[in-house]
Protein backbone atom coordinates (compact mmCIF):
# COMPACT_ATOMS: atom_id res chain seq x y z
CA UNK A 1 0.00 0.00 0.00
CA UNK A 2 3.38 2.12 0.04
CA UNK A 3 2.34 3.65 -3.94
CA UNK A 4 -0.99 4.96 -2.70
CA UNK A 5 -1.17 8.42 -2.38
CA UNK A 6 -4.05 8.18 0.53
CA UNK A 7 -4.76 5.69 3.82
CA UNK A 8 -7.82 3.75 3.23
CA UNK A 9 -10.08 4.99 5.44
CA UNK A 10 -9.83 8.53 3.52
CA UNK A 11 -9.41 7.54 0.08
CA UNK A 12 -12.60 8.49 -1.18
CA UNK A 13 -12.84 11.61 0.56
CA UNK A 14 -9.61 12.25 -0.75
CA UNK A 15 -9.92 11.61 -4.60
CA UNK A 16 -13.61 13.04 -4.73
CA UNK A 17 -11.88 16.53 -2.86
CA UNK A 18 -9.13 16.27 -5.80
CA UNK A 19 -11.60 15.95 -8.54
CA UNK A 20 -13.99 18.55 -7.54
CA UNK A 21 -10.80 20.57 -7.83
CA UNK A 22 -9.71 19.26 -11.16
CA UNK A 23 -13.70 19.97 -12.63
CA UNK A 24 -14.27 23.31 -11.27
CA UNK A 25 -10.81 24.64 -12.69
CA UNK A 26 -11.96 22.74 -16.28
CA UNK A 27 -15.20 24.68 -15.40
CA UNK A 28 -13.11 27.86 -14.74
CA UNK A 29 -10.39 27.64 -17.62
CA UNK A 30 -12.20 25.91 -20.56
CA UNK A 31 -10.01 24.98 -23.32
CA UNK A 32 -6.82 26.67 -21.55
CA UNK A 33 -7.13 24.25 -19.03
CA UNK A 34 -5.37 21.58 -21.61
CA UNK A 35 -3.43 23.97 -23.23
CA UNK A 36 -1.33 25.38 -20.08
CA UNK A 37 -0.77 21.74 -19.39
CA UNK A 38 3.02 20.40 -19.19
CA UNK A 39 3.84 17.14 -21.16
CA UNK A 40 3.73 15.44 -18.43
CA UNK A 41 0.91 16.49 -17.01
CA UNK A 42 -1.41 15.69 -20.25
CA UNK A 43 -0.14 12.20 -19.85
CA UNK A 44 -1.22 12.27 -16.62
CA UNK A 45 -4.65 13.75 -17.96
CA UNK A 46 -5.23 11.41 -20.63
CA UNK A 47 -4.42 8.72 -17.84
CA UNK A 48 -6.86 9.92 -15.33
CA UNK A 49 -9.60 9.85 -18.27
CA UNK A 50 -9.04 6.25 -18.55
CA UNK A 51 -8.80 5.39 -14.65
CA UNK A 52 -12.51 7.35 -14.62
CA UNK A 53 -13.93 4.96 -17.11
CA UNK A 54 -11.77 1.70 -15.10
CA UNK A 55 -13.88 3.38 -12.22
CA UNK A 56 -17.02 3.70 -14.10
CA UNK A 57 -16.60 0.22 -15.15
CA UNK A 58 -15.44 -1.41 -11.36
CA UNK A 59 -18.44 0.31 -9.78
CA UNK A 60 -21.15 -1.30 -12.25
CA UNK A 61 -19.57 -4.87 -11.88
CA UNK A 62 -19.17 -4.05 -7.64
CA UNK A 63 -22.80 -2.90 -8.06
CA UNK A 64 -23.81 -6.01 -9.82
CA UNK A 65 -22.21 -8.61 -7.23
CA UNK A 66 -23.48 -6.47 -4.06
CA UNK A 67 -27.28 -7.26 -5.45
CA UNK A 68 -25.87 -10.72 -6.43
CA UNK A 69 -25.13 -11.26 -2.94
CA UNK A 70 -28.55 -9.32 -1.96
CA UNK A 71 -30.43 -11.63 -3.94
CA UNK A 72 -28.58 -14.63 -2.28
CA UNK A 73 -30.35 -13.95 0.91
CA UNK A 74 -26.96 -13.37 2.57
CA UNK A 75 -26.70 -9.18 2.92
CA UNK A 76 -23.18 -8.05 3.43
CA UNK A 77 -21.82 -5.72 6.91
CA UNK A 78 -22.61 -2.27 4.87
CA UNK A 79 -26.16 -3.55 3.95
CA UNK A 80 -26.29 -4.67 8.09
CA UNK A 81 -25.02 -1.51 8.74
CA UNK A 82 -27.33 1.07 6.71
CA UNK A 83 -30.56 -1.06 8.33
CA UNK A 84 -29.37 -0.45 11.77
CA UNK A 85 -31.49 1.19 13.57
CA UNK A 86 -30.17 2.60 16.86
CA UNK A 87 -33.27 3.45 18.26
CA UNK A 88 -34.28 -0.62 18.63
Amino acid sequence: MSNYPNMSYCMCENTLLAMRQILNTMQEEGPMFVKEMSADEIRAYRALFTACEDFLSATENLQEEMEYEERDGQPDEYTEWMDFDPDC
